[in-house]
Protein backbone atom coordinates (compact mmCIF):
# COMPACT_ATOMS: atom_id res chain seq x y z
CA UNK A 1 0.00 0.00 0.00
CA UNK A 2 1.47 3.27 -0.98
CA UNK A 3 1.86 5.99 1.37
CA UNK A 4 0.26 9.95 1.88
CA UNK A 5 3.39 11.49 0.76
CA UNK A 6 3.81 9.28 -2.59
CA UNK A 7 -0.18 10.20 -3.45
CA UNK A 8 0.27 13.91 -3.05
CA UNK A 9 3.74 13.48 -4.81
CA UNK A 10 1.51 11.62 -7.88
CA UNK A 11 -0.92 14.47 -7.63
CA UNK A 12 1.58 17.30 -7.40
CA UNK A 13 3.20 15.39 -10.61
CA UNK A 14 -0.13 15.38 -12.88
CA UNK A 15 -1.46 18.64 -11.81
CA UNK A 16 2.22 20.20 -12.93
CA UNK A 17 2.27 18.07 -16.05
CA UNK A 18 -1.46 19.08 -17.14
CA UNK A 19 -0.94 22.57 -16.46
CA UNK A 20 1.89 22.59 -18.44
CA UNK A 21 0.32 20.83 -21.36
CA UNK A 22 -2.49 23.88 -21.03
CA UNK A 23 0.24 26.38 -21.51
CA UNK A 24 1.96 24.74 -24.44
CA UNK A 25 -1.72 24.15 -25.80
CA UNK A 26 -2.09 28.35 -25.23
CA UNK A 27 0.80 29.42 -26.98
CA UNK A 28 -0.61 26.80 -29.62
CA UNK A 29 -3.76 28.55 -30.11
CA UNK A 30 -2.28 32.04 -30.09
CA UNK A 31 0.18 30.80 -33.03
CA UNK A 32 -2.31 29.48 -34.93
CA UNK A 33 -4.72 32.12 -34.19
CA UNK A 34 -1.64 34.80 -35.68
CA UNK A 35 -1.59 32.34 -38.64
CA UNK A 36 -5.25 32.65 -39.64
CA UNK A 37 -4.67 36.19 -40.40
CA UNK A 38 -2.72 37.19 -43.18
CA UNK A 39 -0.71 39.95 -42.66
CA UNK A 40 -1.41 43.07 -44.63
CA UNK A 41 1.04 46.26 -45.66
CA UNK A 42 -0.03 50.05 -44.78
CA UNK A 43 1.85 52.82 -46.51
CA UNK A 44 1.56 55.99 -46.20
CA UNK A 45 3.91 59.34 -47.13
CA UNK A 46 4.53 61.36 -44.58
CA UNK A 47 4.14 65.17 -45.11
CA UNK A 48 8.36 65.60 -43.76
CA UNK A 49 9.75 63.78 -47.29
CA UNK A 50 9.53 59.96 -46.63
CA UNK A 51 7.06 56.65 -47.19
CA UNK A 52 6.32 54.97 -43.71
CA UNK A 53 5.47 50.90 -44.70
CA UNK A 54 4.91 48.29 -42.08
CA UNK A 55 2.81 44.77 -42.15
CA UNK A 56 -0.17 44.09 -39.93
CA UNK A 57 -2.38 41.30 -39.61
CA UNK A 58 -5.85 41.92 -41.24
CA UNK A 59 -7.82 41.32 -38.30
CA UNK A 60 -6.14 44.41 -36.85
CA UNK A 61 -7.33 48.00 -38.62
CA UNK A 62 -4.47 50.90 -39.09
CA UNK A 63 -4.76 54.48 -38.90
CA UNK A 64 -3.05 57.40 -39.05
CA UNK A 65 -3.65 59.64 -35.37
CA UNK A 66 -2.14 62.86 -35.27
CA UNK A 67 1.98 62.31 -35.18
CA UNK A 68 1.57 58.52 -35.39
CA UNK A 69 0.62 55.60 -36.82
CA UNK A 70 -1.65 52.79 -34.71
CA UNK A 71 -2.11 49.40 -35.16
CA UNK A 72 -4.96 47.47 -33.30
CA UNK A 73 -8.40 45.93 -32.85
CA UNK A 74 -11.63 47.87 -34.10
CA UNK A 75 -13.44 50.09 -31.54
CA UNK A 76 -16.99 51.30 -31.54
CA UNK A 77 -17.42 54.67 -31.01
CA UNK A 78 -19.83 55.76 -29.01
CA UNK A 79 -22.31 59.52 -29.80
CA UNK A 80 -20.77 60.29 -26.02
CA UNK A 81 -17.32 59.95 -27.99
CA UNK A 82 -17.56 61.10 -31.25
CA UNK A 83 -15.33 63.57 -31.01
CA UNK A 84 -12.63 60.76 -30.58
CA UNK A 85 -10.05 60.13 -33.53
CA UNK A 86 -8.83 57.16 -32.84
CA UNK A 87 -11.17 54.13 -33.68
CA UNK A 88 -8.47 51.36 -32.85
CA UNK A 89 -6.95 49.97 -29.26
CA UNK A 90 -3.32 51.07 -30.27
CA UNK A 91 -2.04 47.75 -29.75
CA UNK A 92 1.08 48.85 -31.79
CA UNK A 93 2.19 52.09 -32.81
CA UNK A 94 4.71 54.16 -34.96
CA UNK A 95 4.94 57.60 -32.99
CA UNK A 96 7.16 60.53 -34.86
CA UNK A 97 8.88 63.63 -33.60
CA UNK A 98 10.96 66.03 -35.37
CA UNK A 99 14.60 65.43 -33.68
CA UNK A 100 14.81 69.57 -33.35
CA UNK A 101 11.98 70.00 -31.44
CA UNK A 102 11.59 66.43 -30.28
CA UNK A 103 12.27 65.16 -26.45
CA UNK A 104 15.03 63.06 -25.73
CA UNK A 105 15.10 59.77 -25.99
CA UNK A 106 15.22 59.64 -22.04
CA UNK A 107 12.63 61.86 -21.34
CA UNK A 108 10.45 59.34 -23.42
CA UNK A 109 11.05 56.61 -21.61
CA UNK A 110 10.62 58.13 -18.40
CA UNK A 111 6.67 59.33 -19.84
CA UNK A 112 5.60 55.88 -20.21
CA UNK A 113 6.33 54.98 -16.60
CA UNK A 114 3.06 57.03 -16.00
CA UNK A 115 0.82 54.14 -16.94
CA UNK A 116 2.60 52.06 -14.29
CA UNK A 117 1.41 51.55 -10.28
CA UNK A 118 4.10 49.08 -9.44
CA UNK A 119 8.05 49.30 -9.32
CA UNK A 120 9.32 49.27 -13.06
CA UNK A 121 12.39 47.57 -14.40
CA UNK A 122 13.59 49.02 -17.61
CA UNK A 123 15.69 46.07 -19.51
CA UNK A 124 17.59 48.21 -22.54
CA UNK A 125 19.45 46.31 -24.81
CA UNK A 126 19.78 46.86 -29.13
CA UNK A 127 17.98 45.47 -32.01
CA UNK A 128 18.45 46.15 -36.18
CA UNK A 129 16.13 47.61 -37.69
CA UNK A 130 16.52 48.19 -41.45
CA UNK A 131 20.21 48.37 -41.18
CA UNK A 132 19.87 50.86 -38.69
CA UNK A 133 21.05 50.36 -34.93
CA UNK A 134 17.77 51.10 -32.53
CA UNK A 135 17.46 50.97 -28.74
CA UNK A 136 14.90 48.59 -27.59
CA UNK A 137 13.54 49.51 -23.93
CA UNK A 138 10.80 46.77 -22.03
CA UNK A 139 9.27 47.36 -18.59
CA UNK A 140 8.74 45.23 -16.19
CA UNK A 141 6.34 45.36 -12.56
CA UNK A 142 6.25 43.76 -9.70
CA UNK A 143 2.36 44.82 -10.33
CA UNK A 144 0.60 42.20 -11.78
CA UNK A 145 -2.14 44.32 -12.59
CA UNK A 146 0.35 47.10 -15.21
CA UNK A 147 0.28 47.27 -18.79
CA UNK A 148 2.99 45.81 -20.75
CA UNK A 149 5.09 48.44 -22.71
CA UNK A 150 7.92 48.02 -24.92
CA UNK A 151 9.37 50.71 -26.91
CA UNK A 152 12.13 51.03 -29.92
CA UNK A 153 13.87 54.10 -30.61
CA UNK A 154 15.40 54.85 -33.87
CA UNK A 155 16.60 58.22 -35.50
CA UNK A 156 16.12 58.45 -39.51
CA UNK A 157 15.85 61.76 -42.06
CA UNK A 158 15.97 64.50 -38.57
CA UNK A 159 13.18 62.30 -37.61
CA UNK A 160 12.98 60.50 -33.77
CA UNK A 161 10.75 57.26 -34.15
CA UNK A 162 9.14 55.66 -31.45
CA UNK A 163 7.73 52.08 -32.14
CA UNK A 164 5.54 50.86 -29.14
CA UNK A 165 4.01 47.58 -27.82
CA UNK A 166 0.87 48.40 -25.65
CA UNK A 167 -0.17 44.83 -25.79
CA UNK A 168 1.94 41.75 -24.67
CA UNK A 169 5.27 40.15 -25.72
CA UNK A 170 4.55 38.31 -28.98
CA UNK A 171 6.02 36.97 -32.49
CA UNK A 172 3.54 39.55 -34.02
CA UNK A 173 4.95 42.41 -32.59
CA UNK A 174 8.21 41.25 -33.77
CA UNK A 175 6.97 40.66 -37.40
CA UNK A 176 5.77 44.09 -37.26
CA UNK A 177 8.69 46.35 -36.03
CA UNK A 178 10.93 44.17 -38.73
CA UNK A 179 8.85 45.02 -41.28
CA UNK A 180 9.00 49.20 -40.44
CA UNK A 181 10.48 51.03 -43.37
CA UNK A 182 11.23 54.63 -44.20
CA UNK A 183 12.12 55.75 -47.20
CA UNK A 184 13.12 59.04 -48.95
CA UNK A 185 10.20 60.32 -51.11
CA UNK A 186 12.11 60.77 -54.51
CA UNK A 187 10.72 64.26 -55.59
CA UNK A 188 10.32 64.20 -59.25
CA UNK A 189 12.34 65.71 -61.56
CA UNK A 190 11.22 68.64 -63.84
Amino acid sequence: MKSIPQYIFLILTLFSCSTTSTESNQDKIESENSRKYKWTTYCDTVNVGFILTFKYPDNLVAESIENGRCVGEPIIIEDSLADSDVTNTMRWCVWMNDTTDANSIDTLISSQKYFFKGKVTEERDFVMLNDIKALRVTFISDNPADPYRQMIYLKKYSILFEIINNYKPDKDFETFYNSVTIDKLNKPSH
